[in-house]
């Protein structure tokens, strides 16, 4: 297993892609340590897992709060020892256009920029005594593209490539590799609640949403979770900087 011994945080780690990133690297060996605002989601998850004889631990954290960063990094450190792998996967979707309040975007960076900025930061003090680690940063389709009425969610997810790569350029001294996967649509609970948002079937929407895509369909959870272990592995020695565009071929046409 590719990820024996290794230790995991994953954030959001509870449901949609985080749950399914979490439960392919428990699969692979590792202990992993999934955060979530919500308690009872999570606990609810850690139980699961655990049933299934998986090593997982919750840790309620919301992640535009510092202290509670900490505590979440804290908390890993006093039970495993080490920080192998962070995946930062939690985000906000408030979708908003220029017509979006002070409020709104101090929601969206709290969480998907300085949170993910955050969370890298006390990660990478553990990583850098232990000598070294690896960081994965969930961002999408939408830090790539021109979307109608989605300006403070896409400037956040092309904050997040963007901070891929200054990331890894600082952090390569001490032997962390830092990289990004931009998935497209993705058969979510957050994309059902937009699914019945838009008066869509799941039918409707595999055919109009899904056929964005290359491929011709939305994709599931696991396909991104694969690609993010893949990137956390020693199959992706010599990537850092990178972003992988997880996205059935929306972004080539």
């Amino acid at each position: 297993m590719r990820f024996e011994g290794k230790v995991v945080i994953v954030t959001a780690g509870s449901t949609g892609i985080g749950k399914a990133t979490a439960e392919e690297f428990l699969k692979e060996g590792a202990s992993v340590v999934i955060s979530n605002r919500n308690q009872e989601k999570g606990f609810k998850v850690e139980k699961e897992f655990k049933a299934a004889g998986y090593n997982c631990t919750f840790v309620q954290a919301d992640i535009s709060k510092e202290n509670e960063v900490i505590m979440l990094i804290d908390k890993t450190i006093e039970q495993y020892g080490k920080i192998d792998i962070l995946v930062n996967n939690a985000a906000l979707f408030i979708l908003r256009s220029i017509d979006s309040t002070v409020e709104e975007w101090n929601k969206m960076l709290g969480v998907n920029i300085i949170g993910t900025a955050q969370c890298s930061k006390y990660a990478v003090e553990q990583m850098k005594k232990q000598g070294g680690g690896t960081i994965v940063n969930i961002s999408s389709i939408s830090g790539k593209i021109a979307q109608p009425n989605q300006l403070t969610y896409n400037v956040t997810k092309a904050g997040i490539i963007e901070m891929t790569k200054c990331m890894a350029l600082d952090l390569q001294p001490y032997n962390i590799r830092v990289n990004c996967v931009s998935p497209g649509y993705v058969m979510t609970e957050q994309l059902r609640i937009d699914i019945a948002l838009n008066g869509l079937t799941e039918e409707q929407a595999q055919k109009e949403w899904g056929g964005k895509h290359v491929l011709k369909r939305i994709s599931e959870p696991v396909e991104t979770a694969r690609a993010v272990l893949f990137m956390a592995s020693d199959d992706a020695s010599f990537i850092t900087g990178e972003n992988l565009m997880v996205d059935g071929g929306y972004t080539i046409i």
